[in-house]
C-alpha cells in the first residue's frame, strides 16, 4: 500500500496557531478574554447592513470588494487603486508570503511576532528567520543583523502581538531605509485604532513616501468588532495591490462582510466610544494586576501582558486556575513567553470576574494566610 501524496516539507514545519478557548468544558458560562475581541461589540449598524446584505446571499460578492475599497479611499483620503481588502489581515498575509517569496527564500519576524508570519512562510516554501527583541520590543538594529541575502520580507507587527508594544516612526523609517529596495517590509497595524502616542504612525508615509516596497495591514476584527466576519485591508503600492489581486482567491470577501465593514467604516461613534472604553478599562485592569505583583508591558493595544511573579510554573498555575473558574485568557508560551498570559480588555463583566479571581488565586493559593492553612 503506498503512502499517499505528500505536503511539501515546510508543511511539517508548521507549528499551528491555537486560538483563545470560547467555550470551557464542564463550565455554564466561559468569560472569554483570550481573543482581543472588541470590549462592547460591533456597530449596530454594522450588524444591520450584514443582515440586510443576507437578503442577497445566493448571488456572488462584488469580488475586488470595489464598494468597501471606495468607501476607504474616502474615509482616509487615498487613492483606492492603492487599497486590498481580503478576509482578515492573515489573509493578506499569507497572499503576501505567497507571492514574493518560495523555496530557498527566507521571511524574517520578530522573537516575540504574530505566530501567522511563520505560518504563511512555511505555506510558501520559505525559510524563516527570527530577529530577537529587546524588552519585548522591535530591535530594529537585531532586525537588520538578522538579515540574509536571500531574505524577501519584513514582517512588523506594530504594535506587537502578544506585547502590545509598539515601533516609533522613527525607527521604522530606518530601518526601511537600511534594508535592501527588494526587500517587502510589511508593517502589520492590526491595533493601530487604539494607539495615541504620537511618535507612532501606522504605516501611511512609509507607504508614499518609499519606492513601492512598503505595506500597511489593517483589519475590522479589532476595533471595529468584526472579528468573526474576516474582514482585513492593506495600503501599498498599485503595483502591489495588482499581484495581490492576482493571487486572491476570486471572491474572498463576502457580501455580508462587506456591507458591515462598509457601515462600521462610517459610524465613527461607535468607534470612539470602543476606543474610549478600552482607555478606562485597560486603566482599571492595569492597575489591579499591578496590585498583585504581575509585572505589564506598555501595551498600547487592547490588551495587557502580564508576567507572573512566580515564572513559568506559576503562571500555568494561574491560567488553569482561571480556566477552572470560567475564564479564559492567551497564555504566552506559544510566543516563547511562558511567564506571561495576555488578557484582552474585554466586557467589565468578565474584567471584574478576571480580577477577582485572581485576588482569589494571590489570597488562598499562591499565599494562603495561616487561618486558611490551619483550617485545612
Amino acid at each position: 500500500m503506498t503512502e499517499g501524496p505528500r505536503p511539501h516539507g515546510g508543511i511539517s514545519q508548521i507549528v499551528s496557531y491555537v486560538p483563545g478557548w470560547s467555550k470551557l468544558p464542564g463550565i455554564d458560562r466561559t468569560f472569554k478574554l483570550a481573543s482581543n475581541e472588541s470590549g462592547i461589540g460591533a456597530s449596530p449598524k454594522a450588524m444591520a447592513a450584514a443582515i440586510a446584505a443576507m437578503s442577497h446571499c445566493s448571488l456572488y460578492a462584488d469580488p475586488p470588494s470595489k464598494g468597501l475599497r471606495d468607501a476607504l479611499a474616502r474615509r482616509f483620503d487615498v487613492d483606492p487603486s492603492q487599497l486590498f481588502c481580503g478576509a482578515g489581515s492573515e489573509d493578506i498575509i499569507r497572499l503576501l508570503a505567497c507571492a514574493y517569496a518560495t523555496t530557498g527564500d527566507d521571511i524574517l519576524y520578530t522573537e516575540h511576532g504574530f505566530l501567522a508570519y511563520p505560518i504563511s512562510a512555511r505555506v510558501a516554501g520559505a525559510n524563516t528567520l527570527v530577529a530577537p527583541e529587546k524588552n519585548l520590543r522591535v530591535d530594529v538594529d537585531a532586525v537588520l543583523a538578522t538579515l540574509t541575502p536571500e531574505c524577501k520580507i519584513v514582517f512588523i507587527a506594530n504594535p506587537g502581538n502578544p506585547t502590545g508594544t509598539y515601533v516609533p516612526h522613527t525607527d521604522l523609517e530606518r530601518l526601511r531605509a537600511e534594508l535592501p529596495e527588494h526587500v517587502l517590509l510589511v508593517i502589520d497595524s492590526a491595533y493601530a485604532e487604539y494607539v495615541s502616542e504620537k511618535d507612532y504612525e501606522p504605516g501611511w508615509k512609509l507607504v508614499d513616501t518609499s519606492d513601492d516596497n512598503v505595506v500597511m495591514l489593517r483589519t475590522f476584527s479589532k476595533a471595529y468588532g468584526l472579528a468573526g466576519l474576516r474582514v482585513g485591508w492593506a495600503y501599498a503600492a498599485s503595483g502591489i495591490v495588482k499581484v495581490l489581486d492576482t493571487v486572491r482567491n476570486q471572491f474572498n470577501v463576502t457580501g455580508p462582510s462587506q456591507a458591515a465593514a462598509t457601515a462600521a467604516l462610517e459610524d465613527r461613534a461607535h468607534l470612539e466610544k470602543t476606543t474610549a472604553y478600552n482607555r478606562a478599562n485597560k486603566q482599571w485592569l492595569e492597575e489591579r494586576l499591578e496590585g498583585l505583583g504581575m509585572e505589564l508591558s506598555d501595551s498600547v493595544a487592547n490588551f495587557v501582558f502580564a508576567r507572573c511573579p512566580g515564572g513559568a510554573g506559576e503562571c500555568e498555575a494561574i491560567n488553569r486556575y482561571l480556566r477552572d473558574n470560567g475564564v479564559t485568557v492567551k497564555p504566552g508560551d506559544i510566543s516563547g513567553l511562558p511567564d506571561g498570559l495576555r488578557i484582552t480588555v474585554g466586557p467589565r463583566d468578565a474584567l471584574e470576574r478576571l480580577a477577582s479571581t485572581l485576588e482569589r488565586y494571590f489570597a488562598d493559593i499562591a499565599h494562603p494566610s495561616p487561618e486558611t492553612h490551619d483550617a485545612k
